[in-house]
């Protein structure tokens, strides 16, 4: 296993997903249990599937901190080359820094140039439906992440490590149409984005 802290969390918690399936596995055998004690139980067993699974998976994979790191290196490096002197420090600061945004990237390079099934991609966050998001925020920080399907599957395929430049100056305009500017001061700066 590349990352033997996951794959110990993942040993730790298999016997109470068993659990959580065997006991929806009853549930669904019996003839007389309610409607209601099925879903409760299918809904605990899916909560703690997700969290299994994604403890699995994080174990298959290398640890995604350091190249995570570097990506968000070399945007703060490309924000600074472009804007530093004429945007202040504070606009320019590199966002998403999540640890949902750090697998989803993790998955996605060990994989780079082939298509990573969705479900996958959300198994990785628990089932988390902020996944679409996640992956926009990647694409955010200048990663070319294409939407694909593979044998009719939805999929996310990164095709490299490049940061598109145009997203550069976006992540930036993003960064002061948050801040408490005035309408006159976020045009200014966002003009100068472009000069």
């Amino acid at each position: 296993m590349e990352n033997e802290e996951a794959y110990a969390a993942w040993g730790r918690h298999k016997p109470s997903t068993k659990f959580a399936v065997d006991e929806l596995a009853t549930l669904l055998g019996a003839a007389d249990e309610s409607a209601e004690a099925v879903f409760s139980a299918y809904l605990f067993a899916k909560k703690d599937l997700a969290r299994s699974m994604q403890e699995l998976l994080r174990a298959t994979l290398p640890l995604s901190r350091p190249g995570f790191e570097e990506l968000r290196s070399r945007v703060r490096e490309s924000l600074q080359e472009r804007f530093g002197d004429r945007i202040p420090e504070k606009y320019l600061a590199v966002p998403y820094d999540s640890v949902a945004c750090q697998d989803l990237f993790g998955l996605l390079r060990e994989n780079m140039g082939k298509p990573v099934d969705t479900a996958v991609l959300r198994a990785l966050n628990a089932d988390d439906v902020h996944t679409e998001r996640r992956i926009r925020e990647l694409r955010e920080l200048g990663l070319r992440i294409d939407s694909v399907k593979r044998d009719g599957v939805g999929c996310y395929l990164l095709a490299s490590l490049d940061l598109d430049p145009a997203q550069m100056s976006a992540l930036v305009a993003k960064a002061i149409k948050k801040a408490s500017l005035t309408e006159a001061e976020q045009k200014q700066l966002i003009a100068a984005l472009d000069a």
